[in-house]
């Protein structure tokens, strides 16, 4: 050791630039532990543990495993159409967190929330924006992908900060309708449209949302209280939605009208997280449009490891977050989280 100090000690005599050299050394090993430190207390997982052998870390978004340098990527948000003559639906498979809702009409809609990292070659059918939808994808600071929107929607949405790409505008190069569907369920991006309207439009491609909390996954062993959880969106059996628990992967098979719930490739949705939000709406004009309030706060179910939590949501620092009766955050499993949106 004393051996190694004079050799420091020579070195910085013979040279004034070998002590900046340190200094900054000695700045990056700190920042570097102490993002660990940080890291790890959001997920609640040990230091030792944010680090796998493979140099993967958790993602901020779904708390997956992954590279570091795409752990913390600025998320893409498309609203997707689930009306009955829209299916299959493509792409959701590669979504990390689904919003389920009624727009109008009784007819539901789907807000999907995609790490930048996605490859899928085919999403949609992309549909048009409502004013809380914005209300969500600032949640996420997502770059919107959209076909136009609403007189209200489009108006929040100028007053927003998101960046956004609206297929009813110059950026239509970045969606291509498909000749095989009926319009208006033929409006299609995908992967490498998105990637590239990012980069066209030199939009920051690093995260700035206040994350989740996650943990590992809990499986119930020998009791599972929740097997299947049911949804009635509105009077249409077309809109009603099921999730069954299957134990050995720890997950929930999707429904939807009654049928196992496919993507256009064939792969069935499923979520390692449900929550059941409860919301407040109002009818706002003769079409049928709302006004849903993610604001207020309310009830909330929360279904995971074949086990279901009641507790309630709330709105802090522009971020809604999910609590058990006790008052604690949820800690959700990494994977696939869907928001059901439904109403008092």
């Amino acid at each position: 050791m004393k051996l190694t100090m004079k050799k420091i000690q020579k070195s910085i005599k013979a040279s004034p630039y070998f002590l900046v050299l340190l200094i900054v050394a000695t700045g990056v090993i700190v920042s570097f532990l102490v993002y660990c430190f940080i890291f790890a207390k959001q997920l609640n997982w040990q230091p030792g543990a944010i680090q796998s052998s493979t140099d993967e870390f958790h993602r901020l978004l779904d708390g997956q495993l992954v590279s570091l340098e795409k752990s913390a990527l600025k998320p893409m948000a498309v609203i997707l159409e689930n009306h009955f003559d829209s299916r299959p639906v493509a792409g959701l498979e590669n979504a990390s967190i689904i919003y389920e809702t009624v727009v109008e009409g009784e007819i539901t809609r789907f807000l999907a929330i995609f790490d930048a990292d996605l490859k899928a070659k085919k999403i949609g059918p992309v549909r048009s924006v409502r004013p809380f939808f914005v209300d969500l994808v600032e949640e996420w600071q997502a770059v919107l992908f959209h076909a136009g929107g609403s007189v209200d929607g489009l108006n929040q949405l100028k007053k927003s900060s998101l960046a956004n790409v609206d297929e009813i505008s110059a950026d239509g190069i970045y969606f291509w309708r498909d000749t095989n569907r009926y319009p208006p369920h033929n409006l299609f991006t995908s992967a490498n449209l998105i990637k590239r309207a990012v980069q066209a439009k030199n939009i920051e491609t690093q995260a700035d949302f206040s994350p989740w909390l996650f943990k590992s996954d809990q499986p119930k062993k020998d009791l599972f209280e929740f097997e299947e959880i049911k949804i009635d969106f509105s009077g249409s059996p077309f809109y009603q939605v099921k999730y069954r628990y299957e134990p050995a992967n720890n997950d929930y098979v999707r429904y939807l009208n009654g049928q196992v719930h496919k993507t256009q490739n064939g792969i069935i949705l499923k979520a390692k997280n449900i929550v059941i939000q409860t919301v407040d709406f109002e009818v706002i004009d003769s079409y049928g449009r709302l006004a849903i309030d993610l604001k207020s706060g309310g009830s909330a179910e929360i279904y995971q490891d074949g086990g279901k939590t009641t507790g309630f949501w709330r709105k802090t620092n522009g971020r809604t977050r999910f609590y058990d009766q006790a008052d604690e955050e949820i800690r959700f499993n990494p994977g696939p989280i869907w928001i059901e949106l439904v109403f008092d």
